[in-house]
């Protein structure tokens, strides 16, 4: 192979290489379920809403967002809401509006939410992304019996902790957001 067609051969690969697409492992977006009734904008910035001086057992939530390629979603608005561990929504407690971080992520401490509207225990969530289909929907959570087959897509696995003679969870979950257009 002479040089000049090597040089050739080089120059047209390496000035493709930026419009070939990278494979994309598809990954469904998260099911949107509604907002619910207790939705209101008094949030903290803080993701460490439980204290040790509050009722109920603590539930260490990491999550991540992505988009349908897998893709880290870096600085996407993330907003929360949930019951307090008797059922009751309250406007000015377990609440938390926030950014991921660089990788995408995020982590709260909150508490086990009680059981509120008929429904399983469960958070809102809300996760907004330039680019992304706004998505609204609620977590469940794997050790509560009462979270169904229908919720199947939509529960967190969460395991349990002991500390000091308290009980805890800590639990993940992927929020998968679909591209706009």
């Amino acid at each position: 192979m002479n040089r000049s067609y090597f040089i050739s051969l080089c120059l047209i690969i390496f000035t493709a290489v930026p419009f070939m697409s990278i494979a994309c492992e598809h990954r469904e977006p998260t099911r949107q379920t509604g907002m619910g009734p207790h939705f209101a904008h008094e949030a903290t910035d803080n993701t460490q809403l439980w204290t040790k001086s509050d009722p109920g057992e603590p539930v260490f939530l990491r999550a991540r967002v992505i988009d349908t390629c897998g893709k880290p979603l870096a600085n996407a608005r993330v907003q929360l809401w949930h019951a307090d561990h008797d059922g009751m929504h309250h406007e000015d407690r377990w609440r938390a509006d926030f950014n991921t971080d660089d990788k995408g992520s995020f982590k709260v401490t909150t508490v086990m939410p009680g059981f509120a509207g008929g429904l399983p225990r469960h958070i809102h969530i809300i996760v907004n992304k330039g680019g992304y289909t706004k998505l609204v929907t609620r977590i469940f959570f794997k050790n509560d019996p009462s979270a169904s087959e229908w919720d199947a897509d939509l529960i967190m696995n969460v395991d349990e902790v002991q500390r000091n003679e308290r009980r805890g969870w800590v639990g993940s979950y992927e929020f998968v957001l679909q591209p706009e257009g």
